[in-house]
């Protein structure tokens, strides 16, 4: 563990989140930066916990350098790369353990590399602030709309109905309300009486509009918790609310090349074609249709152009 950190210390402060895994062959470490000016909010960013989700480990890198002090009016913790053991290999799990580390909070501080940096995250950091952020992409695999959703408890210093308001504050269009996983950061974040929010949107290629957009919404959000002064002015929320579960979700049905029917994002009824799956073989060139499960939006959909039998093509959510 870094046994001289102190989250409290005023100023800026670089460190090394090294010491906590110990020597890992061809990893160099990676950074935890904290920046305390002020009575304001008290925020922790966290990104990279998928290592190959980049979009958020560019982003959060950026503003760990760029924001200084006099740019704080609280407390702002911020881990561009959390699982940089994965990250730096090009992975998306740690290859020293193979854990996927959004299934391994709270951690273990004698444990795993990948259970080590979880329990440091959950005995260090959570108790010094007010609301987590957890950053996140669609990875290799899939891409994903702009979207935000959140938790809290009754315990928690953050409730939902400001929750709410700072989700909002995002200026982002989707809102998602789902059903927590006690082994994620914001799972644990829950037990611990910690609101939070998660943040997705970017995966496949790396595109600069949606590096943008990842960033001026967090500028947003830090603002309205009162943790940064405003560097961008507010956006009045136009967007919707939803929820998303496995009856959203559309899978290949059998192997297959997929063409996308529909754009990320774009409101489709239920029974609306959303895919068309292409034979990899043989003499037939007609395709599989794929219809809408539900009514909604569609959140996520695969990269990849070759899918495997029950792999997911799409997903998409239904307003509440």
């Amino acid at each position: 563990m870094l046994t001289d950190f102190d989250p409290t210390r005023p100023g800026k402060t670089i460190q090394d989140l090294g010491p906590i895994t110990g020597p890992l062959d061809g990893v160099a470490g990676d950074v935890i930066c904290c920046i305390n000016n002020g009575e304001g909010g008290s925020v922790l960013l966290l990104g990279g916990i998928h290592g190959d989700e980049y979009e958020a480990q560019i982003v959060l890198r950026q503003l760990a350098e760029r924001l200084t002090p006099a740019d704080v009016t609280g407390r702002l913790i911020i881990v561009p790369s959390l699982n940089f053991p994965a990250a730096q290999k090009g992975k998306r799990l740690s290859p020293f353990d193979g854990q996927n580390m959004n299934r391994c909070f709270p951690g273990k501080e004698d444990g795993t590399p990948t259970e080590r940096l979880c329990a440091f995250v959950t005995k260090r950091l959570f108790p010094a602030v007010e609301i987590l952020i957890d950053v996140h992409a669609g990875g290799g695999d899939v891409s994903v709309v702009p979207m935000v959703f959140g938790f809290a408890t009754d315990k928690s210093v953050v409730d939902d109905a400001r929750l709410n308001r700072l989700m909002e504050a995002w200026g982002y269009r989707f809102v998602q309300h789902v059903d927590g996983i006690d082994e994620t950061a914001c799972g644990a974040a829950k037990l611990a009486d910690l609101a939070s929010i998660e943040v997705e949107g970017g995966g496949g290629r790396m595109k600069p509009a949606e590096l943008t957009i990842m960033e001026e919404g967090l500028l947003r959000a830090l603002a309205d918790f009162g943790a940064i002064k405003p560097k961008l002015a507010p956006v009045p929320f136009s967007g919707v609310h939803f929820t998303a579960g496995p009856e959203g979700h559309y899978l290949a049905r059998e192997p297959a090349l997929v063409e996308h029917c529909i754009a990320l994002g774009d409101q489709v009824e239920s029974g609306q074609l959303v895919a068309r799956l292409y034979p990899t073989g043989g003499e037939s060139a007609a395709a599989l249709e794929i219809r809408a499960p539900v009514s909604g939006y569609v959140l996520r959909q695969t990269e990849h152009t070759f899918v495997a039998k029950g792999q997911l093509v799409g997903n998409i959510g239904s307003l509440i």
